[in-house]
């Protein structure tokens, strides 16, 4: 499995994401996960993120942001609307 796929958490529940951030070969990626190849690469981590936000937000997608050693830091999930939240969606967990 390479770094930027997609793996189950350590309490059991299924991860799916539309959107994750990830670094490999040397360099930042963000890629939606139906697609091997990323849509905007860079060395700036911040900036591959907020491109990665952006598009999850607009779309109502999932954004999966990765540390460098592949281990997910973070998953956030956005609702559609008119008005895309700038903010994940509660998700209810702690």
């Amino acid at each position: 499995m390479s770094t930027h796929e997609a793996a189950a958490p350590e309490d059991g529940t299924e991860l799916h994401a539309d959107v994750e951030t990830y670094y490999e070969n040397g360099a930042w990626h963000t890629r939606r996960c139906d697609s091997p190849d990323p849509f905007a690469s860079g060395p700036s981590r911040v900036r591959l993120i907020a491109i990665g936000v952006e598009v999850a937000r607009w779309n109502g997608l999932c954004h999966i942001i990765r540390d460098i050693d592949g281990t997910v830091a973070e998953v956030n999930r956005y609702a559609t609307g008119p008005y895309p939240s700038r903010s994940p969606v509660p998700t209810g967990h702690s």
